[in-house]
Formats: structure tokens, sequence, C-alpha cells
């Protein structure tokens, strides 16, 4: 009887283990796919903090010319966050592919299931030079969706980023590939200009 007790009593702890190696795994994954999909918003910020402004058709405020990758209201899907991962290899620009060029930015292997991103612009607010000093035109607000996977088949993770940055106006955009942080951008700007990041969640 005692035999059986110590046999059962090992045989859950056995149990245990193996669950909590799994809980362990698991959370192992889905952290790798968010920090892969945050790779793929810093990625996505620095191409648009590089554009300069004649890519962008100035002062528009619909249907506009806008930077090569950026797409316009309404032509993305309502929840790309479901959406397959052949979608996003039609859609999304992978982390390390040029996007206007769509050619590597490194001579080394591209990864299996690379990082991506998809970027839409949401509208554009034009100032006063009363507003902000003369140094800016307007701000555009931009919609950065990210795909990151981990180590196995379900691990998927998308994020959502809301993003400001301003155009036209008497600053320097950032070389691309970026060669510091995105804030560098930012500091150019007042404390009364919008720039960078204005919300963030996770979609999946």
């Amino acid at each position: 009887v005692l035999l059986a007790a110590v046999s059962l009593l090992a045989l859950m702890a056995a149990n245990s283990m193996v669950l909590q190696r799994r809980m362990s795994a698991n959370y192992g994954e889905r952290s790798q796919a968010l920090a892969r999909a945050t790779r793929a918003v810093a990625a996505a910020k620095a191409w648009l903090y590089s554009r300069p402004d004649f890519e962008r058709q100035i002062d528009c405020t619909a249907d506009c010319q806008l930077p090569a990758a950026i797409h316009g209201p309404g032509q993305l899907p309502r929840n790309p966050e479901f959406e397959s991962a052949a979608w996003w290899r039609s859609y999304a620009i992978a982390e390390g592919i040029h996007p206007a060029t769509l050619e590597p930015l490194t001579a080394e292997s591209p990864e299996p299931d690379p990082p991506m991103w998809v970027m839409q612009e949401l509208g554009y607010l034009a100032l006063a030079e009363s507003e902000v000093g003369p140094a800016v035109g307007g701000i555009g607000y931009y919609r950065i969706l990210a795909r990151g996977t981990g180590g196995g088949p379900g691990s998927i993770a998308v994020i959502e980023s809301i993003v400001a940055r301003p155009w036209y106006g008497e600053f320097a955009p950032l070389p691309y590939p970026a060669e510091q942080s995105t804030t560098a951008f930012c500091r150019q700007f007042s404390s009364a200009v919008a720039c960078g990041t204005q919300a963030w969640r996770q979609r999946r």
C-alpha cells in the first residue's frame, strides 16, 4: 500500500513537472513573438522617420500621394491580426528588407519567418505657424501593425502602434537603415509638436 502511494505521488509530481515545462515553453515562445513584433515596429518607425518631405503630397488630407510602403486610409482589412501568413507576406514588409527596393539590407541570409510590418496613414493635420513655430507644416498620424512569431507554430503576436510624424519643415529625416534610436528624430521638435508613439496595444 505504501509503495503504491509513493508511486502515485511520484507519478503526479512527474506530470506536474511536464505541465510546468510546457507552460514555461509556451510563455517563452509568446515572449519571443512579442519581442520580434516590437522589432518590426522599430523598423517601420525608422522607415517613416527617414522619408523626406517631398515624398508625401504637401498638405494633402485625402487620396494623397504617400511614400512607398505606406497605405492610405481604408486600404487595410479591419482585423489584420487574423489574416493568414500568406496575406502578411503579400502586403507587409519583412524586417531587413528595404521597403522601396525590396532588396535585403545586409548580406546575411534572411530568416525563414521574419518579423513583418505594415503601415497606414490615418490622417494629416495642417498646423498654423503660430501653433508650433515655423519649423513644422503639419503632422501625419500612422497606424503600424507588426507581426512576430515564436518557436512554435501557434506562437504569433501582432501589435498595433499609433505614431505621429511631423512633415514640411526645417528638420532632418533620419538615415535609413537606422544608425541611431528613432527617438532622435522627435528630439528635433518642441514638446508642442506631436511626434512618436501615441498609443500601443497587443492585438493578438
